[in-house]
């Protein structure tokens, strides 16, 4: 037997009792389900240990009474949210009791002082409470800004001295430590990981889908029930062949799978199955659809590395599992020398190409079912797809399908996000047929506010409220919010193309000419919008050959370019051409003038004055001309 110092956890649900009396088979799935899909997955990122299950309970033992603070205020928030639709008296609820003691180890269980007194600790606390003694509390008060209320010395059973206890508030401080988490699905009886991007978005869809995550919540037909899948794309990066037939090269093989794999886990949209999952089928061929049917995606990625000589080489396809159809595949050739840069390189340009690709699919296949039988997440895509038209009609449709996600789900920050860029678009382009173009701005901000708190880890929350900040003219601000956006998933390139907005407005055209060129190097197949922002930057940055050359490799020119694209063919010379385009660009947009135009959030003055000149010029007219 083994004696040492460690951190308690005890759990135990509230009125076990009542729950199974009043539905056994319910109680008894929830309580098995939260610790498959919750409680594993958020031990194991706190390297924590599952000591046992007792049924309605649950002791876990940890190195560090941070982590084990950590992991309680995690497992009390995701069932929290899990518990939100449930009726009050169908929710399966816990306690959580946690103590820093000397514990006996034998066979693998605890015993000891510190255990019971974890427990007596746990019997004390409140329904969805979290208490803790001195002893945690001297561990985790200086380390962990959290709300801490001293409860006073309690006498408990079977313990000699009085335990002075603390509880634990679950408010705006506890949410901020709240991670990300990894699900477990079932695979042929074995518990097996399924990362998701952000559990928290899982969660919120709604209770119903989350409970069931790979049954389809559409009505079936042979293409979904080739696979169960989730409303959302659910996605299995396989382990890459290692074309080399070397042993000694699989750290290269499955080091790009596992990149690739944890680059896709930053897009909130997606699930991404974990690696635990996919790496079981290395080296044992199995057909798509079964690999599909027995880990619950509907999109397979795979892929091959070889080294030939001083270069590497890697091929990855796309494929929708549901129909075996090849949706997308592209090789990639570098030069051996820096192979981790280069590993890099390719991770975050697959990734990158692998989500518009997904994107692009999602389109598809959701594009001819009937509006009125849409759920949330469908209704979000259909309204992402109508303002990415970039027209008056396309916006208002957009603002009106993310409004009905909203009232769908009223917990499902994706359809805030998109609802946030319709009335964006509102305020910029006057696309809006129920507001003023300045309350557009303030519902935007609203929209990107509640998704944010909805879901603190969602990059797309953070780069709609950077977008919104920009046009209200706190470049600095803005700035920021890009940032942390880009830190949330740096394999975005269409978060990285839209940050430039800031740095045009603030003088310095030729970076933002940069780093749109860095966006496109990543998402080759990316959407016109990309060109639009890149020529509208290399116009400010001077090079106008260089923006008509940008322009007009798009499929379509919208109208909210023209005011850009008559300025740099005028530049160029082409006076009749320019005179053309601001004519139709003014047909379309009759309200639009040079007072207009000076709303726009430039902090530089030689921009914003060298735009107007051309404005004026082509015979944009001032305010009540």
């Amino acid at each position: 037997m083994e004696r040492r110092l460690a951190a308690i956890l005890s759990a135990d649900v509230v009125g076990y009792s009542r729950l199974i009396r009043n539905n056994e088979a319910g109680t008894l799935a929830t309580v098995k389900t939260h610790r498959e899909r919750l409680f594993e997955p958020i031990v194991a990122a706190r390297n924590g240990r599952i000591v046992k299950v007792m049924g309605d309970g649950l002791l876990i033992e940890f190195a560090s009474a941070v982590e084990a603070v950590r992991c309680a205020v995690d497992m009390q928030h995701y069932v929290g949210i899990g518990n939100a639709d449930v009726r009050q008296d169908e929710r399966v609820r816990y306690r959580i009791g946690l103590n820093v003691g000397d514990i006996v180890v034998d066979q693998g269980d605890i015993h000891g002082d510190g255990v019971n007194v974890a427990a007596r600790i746990e019997s004390l606390a409140d329904p969805d409470g979290i208490y803790m003694s001195a002893n945690v509390f001297e561990q985790v008060k200086t380390k962990l800004d959290l709300t801490i209320q001293d409860l006073g010395t309690h006498e408990v059973k079977n313990i000699s001295e009085p335990v002075h206890v603390f509880s634990l508030a679950l408010d705006d401080k506890a949410a901020t430590i709240v991670s990300p988490i990894t699900p477990v699905a079932k695979k042929s009886g074995k518990s097996v990981p399924v990362i998701a991007a952000s559990v928290a978005a899982a969660l919120v869809v709604g209770t119903a889908a989350w409970w069931q995550p790979w049954s389809s919540a559409l009505s079936p037909d042979a293409e979904e029930q080739a696979a169960p899948v989730s409303g959302k794309p659910s996605i299995a990066v396989m382990a890459f062949d290692n074309l080399n037939n070397d042993p000694s090269q699989n750290y290269l093989s499955d080091g790009l799978s596992e990149n690739i794999l944890t680059a896709l886990s930053r897009f909130s949209d997606f699930f991404v199955v974990a690696r635990n999952s996919t790496f079981s089928y290395k080296d044992n061929p199995a057909d798509i659809q079964q690999v599909a049917q027995e880990l619950g995606v509907r999109y397979i990625v795979e892929g091959g590395v070889q080294i030939a000589g001083d270069r590497l080489r890697v091929t990855s396809q796309l494929i929708d599992a549901t129909t075996g159809q090849n949706i997308w595949a592209d090789s990639y050739d570098r030069d051996r020398q820096d192979i981790f840069s280069v590993q890099d390189e390719i991770t975050r340009t697959v990734a990158s190409l692998l989500s518009t690709n997904i994107d692009l699919a999602e389109y598809s296949r959701l594009k001819h079912r009937p509006t009125e039988s849409l759920g949330a997440y469908e209704l979000r895509k259909r309204a992402q797809e109508e303002w990415f038209t970039f027209t008056k009609d396309g916006n208002i449709r957009a603002e009106e399908l993310s409004a009905k996600a909203i009232a769908l789900d009223p917990s499902y920050a994706g359809a805030y996000v998109e609802n946030a860029w319709a009335h964006i678009n509102g305020y910029r382009w006057g696309w809006t047929n129920t507001l003023t173009r300045d309350a557009s701005l303030v519902r935007a901000f609203e929209m990107a506010r509640k998704a944010i708190e909805l879901d603190p880890f969602n990059f797309k929350g953070h780069w709609v409220l950077a977008n919104a900040t920009t046009q209200s003219g706190n470049l600095e601000r803005a700035a920021a919010l890009y940032d942390k956006a880009i830190s949330l998933n740096p394999n975005s390139a269409s978060v990285l193309a839209d940050s430039i907005d800031p740095l045009v407005y603030g003088g310095n055209a030729p970076e933002a000419v940069e780093r749109m060129k860095l966006a496109i190097r990543l998402n080759p197949h990316h959407q016109d919008w990309y060109l639009w922002n890149l020529g509208w930057a290399q116009y400010f940055a001077e090079d106008y050959e260089a923006a008509k050359a940008s322009i007009e490799q798009m499929n379509e020119i919208p109208d909210g370019l023209k005011r850009t694209y008559a300025p740099v063919l005028h530049r160029l010379g082409l006076v009749s051409e320019a005179q053309m385009v601001i004519d139709e660009f003014l047909i379309a947009n009759p309200d639009f003038t040079i007072q207009e135009a000076k709303s726009a959030p430039f902090e530089s003055e030689a921009y914003l004055t060298r735009w107007l000149d051309d404005l004026q010029r082509l015979g944009v007219p001032d305010a009540g001309e």
